[in-house]
């Protein structure tokens, strides 16, 4: 049963990995979007099921981590480094995250009744009440909390760009950073975007990444696409023998699919007349 699962997961790596990148993004965008309301709003619960979800519900992150998992439990340290790592920040991140969700329910939720049920006057009666402190203490690890796994991204960032440099064959990861572009360009420029990751794989330029997603597409019967992609990898490099090719196998597969789409007609012209 555990080779069949092995075996599952290797048939679908490329998936996985393309997914693992897309759900980092996706996070880190959620994450960022929390941080910036209560920079600017005050602390709120706003986005934490999205971004982390429930056991019934997961979010972003909480998906993310199982895809981790999923693909690198078993990983030796030694051996793959940067995917232990990888699996491991995102692990630690989901269990802060999951702190943060938490601390800020608890004061969303229940320093205002107990702010309402409070009443100065009864300080006499009890002196030892350490609620109020309870809860400013819990807004300051709100902040520790937020700063933790800022950091964390950063390192997981770092560490996924070192991943995603020895997938140079995997065209259904090159295919998603690609499309980002049109997509969102936000995500892909920047120090920190996706274009970064694409020069990582492609250093000497992006018509050889073109050419793989071209490859792809013309594999799964994207025409449109594929042309798209070998027109745009000739544009950067005009002598891309690849492309040049490959626009010659498009052009020769498409008469061939006129002809048979014609002759079928043909067919059903003569019975619908029979």
């Amino acid at each position: 049963m555990l080779t069949d699962k092995k075996e599952w997961l290797a048939d679908r790596r490329d998936l996985y990995v393309r997914n693992i990148v897309k759900d980092f993004f996706s996070s880190s965008d959620f994450f960022h979007e929390i941080e910036k309301k209560i920079q600017e709003k005050g602390l709120s619960y706003d986005g934490m099921e999205t971004w982390v979800g429930t056991q019934e519900n997961r979010g972003t992150l909480w998906q993310l981590k199982d895809l981790c998992h999923d693909l690198w439990k078993n990983v030796e340290p030694d051996k793959n480094p940067h995917k232990f790592m990888f699996d491991w920040i995102i692990g630690t991140l989901f269990h802060e995250a999951m702190k943060l969700k938490e601390n800020l329910y608890v004061l969303m939720n229940y320093r205002p009744a107990y702010n309402t049920l409070y009443f100065p006057e009864n300080d006499a009666d009890n002196p030892d009440d350490q609620c109020p402190s309870f809860f400013n203490e819990i807004a300051e690890e709100i902040n520790r909390g937020l700063k933790r796994i800022r950091c964390l991204y950063g390192k997981a960032l770092n560490t996924l760009q070192a991943i995603v440099g020895k997938e140079k064959d995997n065209a259904l990861l090159i295919r998603f950073i690609l499309d980002e572009r049109k997509i969102d360009p936000e995500k892909w420029n920047g120090e920190k975007g996706l274009g970064v990751f694409l020069q990582t794989l492609f250093p000497n330029g992006f018509d050889e990444a073109l050419c793989i997603a071209g490859e792809s597409y013309l594999e799964g019967s994207w025409y449109t696409e594929a042309k798209d992609a070998f027109e745009e990898a000739l544009s950067i490099n005009p002598d891309c023998s690849e492309a040049k090719s490959a626009l010659r196998i498009l052009e020769k597969r498409l008469k061939e699919i006129a002809l048979l789409l014609e002759r079928e007609y043909t067919v059903q012209q003569k019975i619908m007349m029979s």
